[in-house]
């Protein structure tokens, strides 16, 4: 399996005397960590789902236990989100409508375009080698049925954030949330590097909605309840992925 990493616009970044021109196709998240010298926790890059129909192969989930694995078809979309997507798996086609999905996994082409970094790493003072090693290789992106929030049954697909690390909190794309951070590397600004907003679900119970301010004052009784390494901790927005990876690693 072919290793593909994360995409952003042209960009020109130096570091420790090393130049990289960084081109808009994938790049290994082990060479982003290996070139900085720094491990931090992070949550992916958001991959518009209306760019789904570029990947170079996909597999769906379903909601029978069936897996289906092939290239992708034609796709429609609702609203932004997916709708229906047609896989063909050797010489059959399938027409997969999401109420059949439980989770769809594609692989990018280099023509995919990534949004701007959501939640770039915090990369400039940890070395976390166990926060590499839960990563999923081969830059796969999934995108998981969750039930919407409110009080109709309504169901969309939606990006998952921090695979990997996400066997008791799942931190979902949110399709309304916008971009509110930036930074600055060798004097470049990178912006989109946090969403002001994301659906979770914590051990496998129906999403809700978290922003900044819910974050701050209510993190704790919302997403770390009896988790003894957060507890002296001030919640900050800007290192929500750090905090999702601790709790994570060291708490029930």
């Amino acid at each position: 399996m072919s290793k593909k990493g994360f995409a952003s616009e042209d960009f020109f970044i130096e570091f420790d005397d090393q130049s990289i021109i960084m081109k808009p196709i994938f790049f290994s998240l082990f060479l982003i960590l290996g070139i900085t010298q720094g491990y931090a926790q992070f949550f992916v890059q958001k991959l518009s789902q209306s760019e789904i129909y570029k990947a170079d192969e996909a597999y769906v989930v379903l909601t029978s236990g069936d897996t289906i694995r092939g290239s992708v078809g034609t796709v429609t979309l609702n609203d932004g989100t997916l709708d229906k997507i047609n896989i063909r798996e050797n010489d059959e086609r399938f027409a997969i409508n999401i109420e059949d999905i439980v989770t769809l996994a594609v692989l990018p082409s280099s023509s995919t375009r990534f949004d701007d970094m959501a939640l770039l790493p915090i990369i400039r003072n940890l070395k976390n080698k166990e926060f590499i090693e839960v990563l999923p290789e081969g830059g796969w992106v999934f995108f998981e049925k969750i039930q919407l929030p409110g009080k109709q049954e309504r169901y969309q697909l939606s990006q998952l954030m921090n695979p990997g690390f996400d066997s008791k909190i799942k931190v979902y794309a949110h399709p309304e949330a916008e971009s509110t951070g930036h930074t600055k590397v060798s004097a470049i600004t990178l912006e989109g590097l946090r969403d002001n907003t994301y659906f979770i679900s914590v051990n496998g119970e129906r999403v809700f909605q978290i922003s900044d301010f819910q974050y701050r004052k209510r993190g704790f009784e919302k997403l770390f309840t009896n988790c003894p390494a957060l507890k002296d901790k001030k919640l900050k927005w800007k290192e929500f992925p750090e905090d999702v990876f601790l709790h994570h690693q060291k708490c029930l």
